[in-house]
């Protein structure tokens, strides 16, 4: 089951030369692991690149922040000046799609009904993977070729997509977040439809999704 945090390593490297070209020496904020992000991941990059200083929440063998900058939701591209890239990308898959006709309610007490026929697609994440069930009927993913809303309670371990009339199959994949330039939501607008700040909510994205280096050349 594709449950992925694709963690850019490119962008990641890009926003730290950003910062450091601003601060001079900066300490990296690597607490709840590196926000969601994974420190194993992005802690080589980080050295390589001369991170002086790092603020964490137990022993990691990484030198402390001491009196340096301290970076943290710029470095990892969110709640941030525009020319930091956003490092994560959460995607999801497909694992049923079902026509729906007008007034077909939509998972557990029906709190969204359709309003016209329709396509509804079941996504395996839910709030036991850090989706939270606040975003119901409020947050939009990238499906099919275009942006489209969650509908209905998201649930422990799924959620629903109106799909419309995008073709959509059973294994294509949905991204949550990511960059926008790209056409994908971020994870500010997911942030904003919870209550929490960009940082809170990347680091709540749960264990059962692999974090896995991406890196991508434009």
């Amino acid at each position: 089951m594709r449950r992925e945090a694709r963690i850019d390593l490119d962008a990641f490297a890009q926003n730290l030369r950003l910062l450091t070209a601003q601060h001079g020496s900066i300490a990296l904020d690597v607490r709840a692991d590196a926000h969601g992000h994974s420190l194993e991941l992005l802690a080589p990059v980080a050295k390589q690149l001369g991170v002086a200083g790092f603020v964490s929440s137990g022993r990691t063998g990484l030198p402390p922040a001491g009196h340096l900058e301290v970076v943290s939701s710029a470095a990892y591209g969110v709640d941030a000046d525009v020319a930091m890239r956003p490092v994560m990308t959460l995607v999801g898959e497909v694992v049923a799609v079902k026509p729906a006709p007008i007034g077909s309610g939509v998972s557990y007490g029906y709190s969204y009904r359709t309003i016209r026929n329709t396509t509804l697609s079941l996504v395996a994440l839910g709030y036991a993977d850090g989706v939270p069930r606040l975003a119901s009927n409020r947050a939009s993913v990238r499906l099919g070729g275009g942006i489209h809303p969650v509908v209905g309670r998201i649930a422990m371990d799924q959620f629903v997509v109106e799909s419309g009339d995008d073709p959509v199959e059973v294994g294509d994949e949905v991204t949550l977040f990511g960059d926008p330039t790209v056409g994908n939501p971020s994870a500010e607008q997911w942030a904003a439809q919870t209550g929490r700040s960009a940082l809170e909510f990347t680091a709540g994205i749960g264990q059962r999704v692999r974090r896995i280096a991406a890196v991508r050349h434009d």
